[in-house]
C-alpha cells in the first residue's frame, strides 16, 4: 500500500492550493482527481479574484498575456432596478479563466512536489481498527488502489464524495446537498451592439440577486443571474428582471449554467486525520457564491494546522480544531451574518421597495463600504433611518418589510456574536450547534 502525508481528492483551485502549500513543507502529497486535465475548472469560463486576495492568500497574480488572465476592472456598481441611483464602489477585480488558473494551480503544486493523478476516482475511505481514517480507495487506469495517509482532504466539489462517506458519528455532518442547499447559476456571455453601452465595470441588483460584468471581450459582457430551487426558477426570475432592469441592447453568444452551495458552512470542518473543503465544505460567499478565495482562506489555517499536527505526531479532532475555531471566528462569522441579512432583505422587499431604498439615499455608499467591512458614520446611519421613517410614513415601505428587516438585523447580529464565540476546544461544540441551529431556523432560506 502506498503511504503519503497527505491525501487529497479533488484537483480544482482548494486540492491545488492545499497540495502546494503542504508539498512546500517537505511532506509527502497525493491529490486524485476524477477528471482529465483538460476537463478539470470548465464549470464555469470565467471566475473573480480581489487584487487585495493574491498577496493576503498567497496565490499566483496572472497578468495581461498569461492564459490565465481575461481581464480587470475596478468600478462596481450596486443598482436599484431601474438603474437611476447607482452607487459606485471601487474595488480591483481581476478576471480570470477558471480551467487555465486551475491548471496553473495544479502545476505548481507538482512543482512543489505533489504528486496529481487525473482520472482517478475515489472509490470509498480506509479506516484503521479504531474507526478513524487512514486513507482511500480509488481506481486508477483500471487498477484499484488502497492509499494510506495521515490526513486525508476532501476537497472533491459539491457531491463531496469522501464527507457523505464518513459516519454519522465523525463529528462532520455527512449528508448529501439537496436542490435547497444550491444556488443555481446562468450566465450568458453575450456581445454588447452599441459602443456606447460598453462596460466600465460591474452592476449587481440585489433586488434579483443578478448582475453584468465584462469578459473577455471588451465588447462583450457576463448577465449572470442566481437563485434557488432550479435552473427552471432562475430563468422565471430572469423573464421578470429583464421586465424592469434596462440591460443594453445585446446578442447571446453562449450560455453557461453551474451549480454552488448556497447555505452554510458545515459547523465542523475536520475530523480524526480528516478536512473538509471548498464545495464539499460549503465554504462560498454569502452575497454570490464564489467559492474559490473563500475556501483558500481557510485552507491557508489548514495549512499550518496541518504543519504543527505532523510535527507533533498528533492528527486528531482535537488536534486540528484550530482551524474549526480560526476560521469561524473570522470569514465564517462574517459569512454568516451577510447570510442572514441577505435573506431577511430579498425575502422581504418587493422591486419597488428596492427603488425607494436607493432613491431615497436608504442604501448609500457608506452602507454598502459596511457590508464590505468597513466603519459606517453615524451620519449615515442617521440617514438610513430618517428614509426608512419616511418610507413608512408615505407606505413607500411596508409594515411587513420593517418587521422582517428588524429580525433579519437581530439575527445577523446573533450569529455573528455567535460565530465569534466558536469552542476554543471540541467541548461545548454540541451546545454551540444547538443554538446556532436554532438561530438558523430562525433566519431561514432566500424563498
Amino acid at each position: 500500500m502506498d503511504k503519503y502525508d497527505l491525501l487529497i481528492i479533488g484537483a480544482g483551485t482548494s486540492g491545488a492550493y492545499l497540495a502546494r502549500r503542504v508539498a512546500q513543507m517537505g511532506y509527502s502529497v497525493l491529490v486524485i482527481e476524477s477528471l482529465p486535465k483538460d476537463k478539470i475548472g470548465t464549470k464555469y469560463d470565467i471566475f473573480h479574484i480581489e487584487q487585495r486576495e493574491f498577496e493576503r492568500l498567497g496565490i499566483p497574480r496572472p497578468v495581461e498575456g498569461d492564459e490565465a488572465w481575461a481581464f480587470e476592472f475596478e468600478k462596481n456598481y450596486n443598482s436599484d432596478p431601474l438603474c437611476l441611483y447607482a452607487k459606485l464602489q471601487t474595488n480591483h477585480v481581476v478576471g480570470l479563466h477558471l480551467h487555465e488558473y486551475t491548471v496553473l494551480m495544479n502545476e505548481l503544486a507538482e512543482k512543489a512536489g505533489a504528486r496529481i493523478l487525473y482520472e482517478a476516482k475515489f472509490k470509498s475511505l480506509l479506516f484503521d481498527k479504531a474507526g478513524r481514517v487512514s486513507g482511500i480507495k480509488y481506481t486508477y487506469k483500471g487498477e484499484e488502489i488502497e492509499a494510506a495517509a495521515r490526513i486525508t482532504a476532501d476537497c472533491s466539489g459539491i457531491e463531496a464524495a469522501a464527507r457523505t462517506a464518513l459516519p454519522d458519528d465523525y463529528g462532520i455532518e455527512n449528508r448529501p446537498l439537496t436542490a435547497e442547499d444550491m444556488f443555481y447559476v446562468i450566465l450568458r456571455y453575450v456581445k454588447i451592439k452599441n459602443e456606447a453601452d460598453y462596460l466600465d465595470g460591474s452592476t449587481f441588483w440585489a433586488s434579483y440577486k443578478s448582475w453584468i460584468a465584462p469578459c473577455a471581450d471588451p465588447h462583450g459582457a457576463i448577465i449572470g443571474l442566481g437563485a434557488c430551487h432550479s435552473f427552471e426558477y432562475a430563468e422565471k426570475v430572469y423573464e421578470e428582471m429583464i421586465k424592469t432592469v434596462p440591460l443594453p441592447e445585446h446578442e447571446v453568444i453562449r450560455t453557461e449554467r453551474g451549480r454552488t452551495p448556497f447555505m452554510r458552512n458545515f459547523h465542523s470542518l475536520v475530523g480524526d486525520n480528516f478536512i473538509v473543503s471548498g464545495d464539499a465544505g460549503c465554504l462560498t460567499k454569502s452575497i454570490n457564491g464564489e467559492g474559490v478565495t473563500s475556501s483558500i482562506y481557510e485552507l491557508k489555517i489548514a495549512a499550518a494546522a496541518i504543519d504543527r499536527a505532523f510535527k507533533t505526531g498528533d492528527t486528531s479532532r482535537n488536534s486540528l480544531w484550530r482551524i474549526n475555531t480560526e476560521y469561524n471566528r473570522t470569514q465564517g462569522a462574517e459569512f454568516a451574518m451577510l447570510r442572514a441579512l441577505l435573506i431577511g432583505v430579498i425575502n422581504a422587499a418587493t422591486p419597488d421597495e428596492f427603488q425607494y431604498a436607493f432613491s431615497s439615499g436608504m442604501i448609500s455608499d457608506e452602507i454598502l463600504n459596511a457590508v464590505n467591512g468597513s466603519p459606517m458614520p453615524a451620519k449615515a446611519i442617521l440617514n438610513t433611518g430618517r428614509a426608512f421613517i419616511s418610507g413608512i410614513a408615505k407606505k413607500n415601505i411596508s409594515k411587513s418589510t420593517l418587521k422582517a428587516a428588524a429580525r433579519a438585523l437581530k439575527n445577523a447580529a446573533e450569529i455573528f456574536i455567535h460565530y465569534r464565540n466558536y469552542p476554543e476546544t471540541p467541548d461545548g461544540f454540541e451546545k454551540w450547534c444547538e443554538k446556532a441551529d436554532k438561530i438558523y431556523d430562525r433566519i431561514g432560506k432566500i424563498k
